[in-house]
Formats: C-alpha cells, structure tokens, sequence
C-alpha cells in the first residue's frame, strides 16, 4: 500500500512537472517573467554600476579671484577622480540654477582676494555646496576636495611663516589611522548590484508563483494534490536557482567580482531562497480572493523585504519590532549567508542551518494553505 501511495505521488509529479515545462515554452509571458525581464534588470543595474564608483561628476566653478592659485586648486580638483569641472560659471544665481537643473552636482565657490589673504596669513573662506538631494552622487563629488586644501595649508604654511617672520607654534602630532571593518569593497559590485539581484529575484518568483497557481483549476481533480503541486512549481525553482546562479556568475566573470567562499554552498542558499520565496507566493494567492489582489499585495512585499533586510538601514540599528520583521523576511537570511560565502571562508554548518531556516517557509505554508488552496482553486478568477 504505501509502495503504491509513492508510485502514484510520483506519477502525479512527473506528470504535472512535464505539463508544466510544456505549457512554459509555448507561453511567451512566462519566459518574460523567468529569465527576458530579469536579465534584462540586471544588465540594467549593472550598466549603473560598470564603473565601480561615482567618477567624473560634473561640478560647477564660481571662481572671483582668477589668481594663480585659485586656477591651481580648480585644475587640481578636476584631475581628481570624482569631479570633473564642465564649464566654469559666471555668478553664483547661475551655478545655483545649474545645481538646482541637476546639471552639475556640486559647486566650488572661491572669493575675491583669495589668494591674498593666503599668503597674507588671513584665513580666506573656500565654500563647496553639494546637491544633497543626488543622495551619494552628490556627496561623492566633494570627496576630493578636503584633500586639496589640506596640501593647501601645507603648503602655504612655511612660505606665511617666512613672509611674516613669526615663528607658528609646533602644533601637536595627533596621529589619524582609519579604516573600515568588513567592507567587501570600494565598488558597488559587492553590495548594491548583489542585494538588488537578490531582491528582484524575489519579485519574479513570487509573481511567477501567483501567475502559475491562477491557472491551475486542473490541480484540484489530480490523485495526490500535493505531488502534483510540487510538479507544476518545480520547474519554475529550478529555472529561478539556475537563474540566481547564472547572474552571480556573471558578477564574477564581467565585473571581476570575488568569491572566497565554497561556490557549492551559494547554490543551496539560492535553492532554498527560491522555494522560501514561492511559498510566499503560495500564501498571497490562497489568502486573497483573486490573483489581481495577490498581485497588488507584492508591492507591499518587496517594500517591507527592502527596507527591512538590511539594505537599507543595518539590522543592529533596527528597534526590536523591526528586528521581528526582518527575521521574518527569507530575503534577510538569504542575504547575510550569500554575504558570507561571498566575503568569507564560511564553514559548512553556518549555511546548513540557514538552509534549514528558509525550508521553515514551505513547511508553515504547507500547514497554512493545506485545506484552503484546493478551495481557492476552485473559486472563478474576477476582477473584484
């Protein structure tokens, strides 16, 4: 007897697993939702980040002194990597309008005796104003330009010294080292272009889910519904997995990203990531009365998954009712165990338990959905 229970689930599966594949191919709108559209994001955000940094950004010059070393520190900070000097501007109203048109993303202001009041031993004021609202475009312009007027007053301090005949007074040698602790690099590679891989992928996951199930009345006449369930999603998680891995491939081949942990352990995060995303899918479309519903409640899903997975703001700075939330979210999980394979020798436990941590997902749907989906199956799709 239960040979023949496992004869027919696995019968029930294969079928469902080789309609489904077949019904895939001839549907262009599933080979845009698995790989045309996803691909085409990622070559998107990848083209944002192909330069590794915010370099060359265009920053406007108000320049009143026109002395010679007022033009030094405007040509020095050009061939400085992060700004680039477009065309000078005139006044300060045209700078602004410039600022304020994103058509530069900072400004320099130098003023009138400029260069007199340096070598005067007066303490000129050299103001640069960046759009804050660019976010880390802006604020990357003006990194650097601290730089430059430190070599500035070095520079200047010996020849002020000469030229008054004052000794200055030795100024105590305070020692400055910084560095940052785990940061996977100065590039973007890493960290923006990996999250947001990840995270989109949750999107076609879980709308795929919701697009299959809406068109799976048929399920609910199969011998095992449950085997036959597991087949129709099956192709779907190994077209994802695959998916994930071809993209974070990509990563290491075109942008010279680095892997230090075990390649093998990211597949089975990927894996199990993928099944933990479908199980929402599963629930968003057994607890709303129609697929358009399911559909909308996604936006609110990739939302909270974004905001409170770590990307955004870092778990530790989260109050405990937001650490609840992000616990909660599979993209959390999926995240810091692909950060650490990715960063660090990770050992085999670690992403064993993650692994464990996101197949939690499908079984609490399971007992969820058990007698609610074969119901919902049967209810007509409406637009109300």
């Amino acid at each position: 007897m239960a040979m023949g229970n496992i004869s027919c689930g696995w019968r029930c599966f294969s079928q469902a697993f080789r309609r489904e594949v077949r019904k895939a191919f001839r549907k262009p709108e599933i080979h845009w939702i698995t790989w045309c559209f996803p691909l085409i994001l990622f070559g998107l955000i990848g083209s944002n980040f192909s330069e590794g940094t915010l370099l060359e950004l265009p920053v406007s010059v108000v320049d009143h002194d026109h002395s010679p070393l007022s033009r030094e520190l405007i040509r020095k900070l050009d061939a400085g990597p992060h700004a680039s000097i477009e065309v000078p501007a005139g006044d300060l109203a045209e700078a602004q309008q410039r600022m304020s048109s994103t058509e530069d993303y900072a400004m320099l202001y130098i003023p009138r005796d400029f260069e007199a009041d340096v070598l005067g031993g007066r303490q000129p004021q050299v103001v640069f104003f960046y759009n804050a609202l660019l976010y880390a475009a802006g604020l990357y312009s003006t990194q650097d330009f601290s730089g430059l007027i430190t070599e500035l007053n070095s520079s200047y301090r010996g020849y002020t010294t000469a030229l008054t005949g004052k000794t200055l007074p030795t100024l105590p040698a305070v020692s400055l080292s910084y560095d940052s602790l785990f940061n996977a690099s100065g590039s973007y590679i890493y960290y923006q272009q990996f999250s947001a891989t990840i995270h989109l992928l949750q999107l076609f996951v879980v709308t795929c889910t919701i697009y299959a199930l809406a068109r799976s009345k048929a399920l609910v006449y199969s011998r095992s519904f449950s085997m036959s369930l597991l087949g129709k999603l099956a192709p779907y998680t190994l077209t994802y997995t695959t998916l994930l891995m071809g993209e974070l491939g990509l990563l290491v081949w075109i942008f010279d990203a680095r892997v230090a942990g075990n390649p093998l352990y990211m597949l089975a995060v990927g894996f199990f990531y993928v099944i933990a995303a479908q199980s929402i899918g599963l629930l968003l479309y057994t607890f709303t009365r129609n697929a358009i519903t399911a559909y909308t409640l996604i936006g609110i899903l990739v939302g909270v998954a974004l905001t409170f997975s770590g990307v955004v703001m870092p778990e530790l700075s989260m109050s405990l009712f937001a650490r609840i939330v992000a616990n909660i979210e599979p993209l959390t999980h999926a995240l810091y165990a692909m950060f650490g394979i990715f960063l660090r020798q990770v050992p085999g436990k670690p992403v064993f338990e993650v692994c464990a941590l996101l197949m939690i997902y499908p079984l609490v749907t399971a007992l969820l959905i058990r007698n609610r989906l074969p119901a919902r199956l049967r209810v007509p799709e409406t637009l109300l």
